[in-house]
């Protein structure tokens, strides 16, 4: 099912191609607008050029988006602070705070620093939560191509799990895109070397070789619960915690290997120094790219199974993960209106049933003692990934000047997400709903967006089945200078 949806996305991409490569052949190229010299003004950032001819430089970039929400709780949560029942939940946090350093030598050797704090409420221990992102340094080995070490986001995989926290289409990445976050990596960074670049003008290429970063902590059991070893495992199931069947991540000590490539058969797009993509160009530019990528971790999780005699033994899985997707921005006629759609399929391997739940600024929720607590977990927690396969798409459309007399951009999005993984015994559709009002480009961006995730249950057969589905509502600024 999967694969035709993607199949006919496809199709229906390359004939709008087509279409705007048509619509290109007419445009008469003008002088960029005092809107769009602000955008580079933005995009510019605060540089420090280093010799007359302006190869070298020294720039810094800071950034934040701000959000308030109110959605509808789990069933069965509380308010960790008041300790009450709650069945829907509104706050105000900092989603992300970001600054970023770069030093480019005449483009043959390259510095990158990133330093912030990600998803910080006013329950949240604010004060030690600023950390390295990224420490990574470059040198040029070819035309267009780069090898470097640190720590870094090149992780490979999709467009999609590489692109950056200011660039989205829609409010926010959707998780799945990050299946290790902050398990086996610190906010989608590992440890490692890495080689990228563009070869025969045309085909994006990106390797890496990494070790995982883990948390000494094991962790709650639970799924997608923290990393842990052989021996935590055998006291979590002599304890119960535990059942035949249940598979883990491990605390790996394998190196792992991640590549995406992708063809562009438009637009070279610019590379990013940080590894990161760009979802959104509000269909200002022409990109048509087709990629496919992947992560390999040797070891990476463990099934608790019993032998004959009801000892412990555990079944070591490896992690294959594999993408192919789609992007496409283009004009269509010639009031700056446009579009922008993606498109991605994930096959994601663990080992047998396993989950992950993911609860983005969650820590406001607990779930209530004397209640049920669905087993995705309280507050705005849903089932992330696991193994299995997931299908999605994100669409938006930049409203023509003709409709909204302004250079700030309007664009309306959806996105439509399906899960089909083995620990479901129900598939997991989700969809979200939005717009953007680019003040300045992504530079100065508002987003109003609502989603809908899927509340599961065991019913007496114990199988995971979606009974209802709740809403969450967030408004989003977004400022980078």
């Amino acid at each position: 099912m999967n694969k035709k949806l993607l199949s006919v996305l496809i199709l229906t991409l390359i004939s709008l191609s087509i279409f705007a490569q048509e619509e290109q052949e007419t445009e008469i190229k003008q002088e960029k607008t005092s809107y769009e010299k602000s955008v580079d003004v933005f995009k510019r950032g605060l540089r420090l050029d280093l010799n007359k001819e302006k190869t070298s430089y020294f720039k810094t970039i800071i950034g934040i988006q701000t959000w308030w929400r109110a959605g509808e709780t789990n069933p069965g949560t509380i308010n960790k602070l008041s300790q009450e029942p709650i069945n829907n939940f509104s706050d105000f946090a900092m989603r992300r705070i970001r600054t970023m350093f770069y030093a480019n030598i005449e483009g043959k050797y390259l510095l990158f620093a990133h330093f912030g704090a990600t998803s910080d409420g006013t329950y949240s221990s604010i004060y030690d939560n600023v950390y390295v992102h990224d420490f990574q340094g470059q040198m040029k080995i070819a035309d267009k191509s780069y090898v470097g070490g640190g720590i870094h986001f090149w992780q490979g995989l999709s467009r999609l799990s590489r692109v950056g926290s200011n660039n989205y289409l829609i409010l926010d990445n959707p998780g799945f895109n990050f299946p290790e976050v902050n398990r086996t990596d610190a906010i989608v960074r590992q440890m490692g070397v890495f080689v990228r670049g563009v070869t025969l003008k045309k085909l994006g290429y990106q390797f890496s070789i990494n070790k995982p970063i883990i948390s000494a902590d094991a962790g709650t059991v639970g799924y997608g619960g923290k990393p842990m070893n052989e021996a935590e495992m055998e006291t979590f199931a002599s304890n119960g915690q535990i059942e035949v069947g249940d598979t883990h991540l491990l605390k790996q000590t394998n190196y792992n290997y991640n590549g995406y490539l992708f063809w562009q058969f438009w637009d070279v797009e610019s590379q990013s120094v940080s590894g990161a993509s760009q979802m959104n160009y509000f269909g200002q530019k022409r990109v048509f790219n087709i990629g496919a990528g992947f992560q390999y971790q040797p070891g990476g999780t463990g099934t608790y199974k019993e032998d004959v005699n009801g000892d412990f033994v555990m079944e070591t899985n490896n992690i294959t993960k594999f993408a192919a997707d789609v992007f496409l921005s283009t004009p269509l006629g010639h009031s700056k209106g446009g579009l922008t759609a993606y498109a991605v399929y994930y096959n994601y391997q663990y080992g047998d049933d396993y989950l992950r739940t993911s609860h983005v600024l969650g820590g406001f929720a607990a779930s209530d003692p004397n209640g049920t607590t669905p087993p995705q977990g309280p507050g705005f927690a849903q089932f992330s990934h696991g193994t299995g396969s997931i299908f999605h798409t994100e669409i938006g459309y930049t409203l023509p000047k003709t409709i909204y007399d302004s250079e700030k951009k309007i664009q309306p999005f959806v996105a439509f997400t399906y899960k089909n993984l083995e620990g479901l015994d129900e598939a997991s559709f989700q969809s979200d709903y939005g717009v953007n009002w680019a003040i300045i480009g992504q530079n100065v961006k508002v987003t109003a967006a609502y989603s809908l995730r899927p509340i599961y249950m065991e019913n007496a057969k114990q199988e995971l089945k979606v009974t209802d589905n709740a809403g969450l509502f967030v408004m989003q600024l977004q400022l980078r200078i």
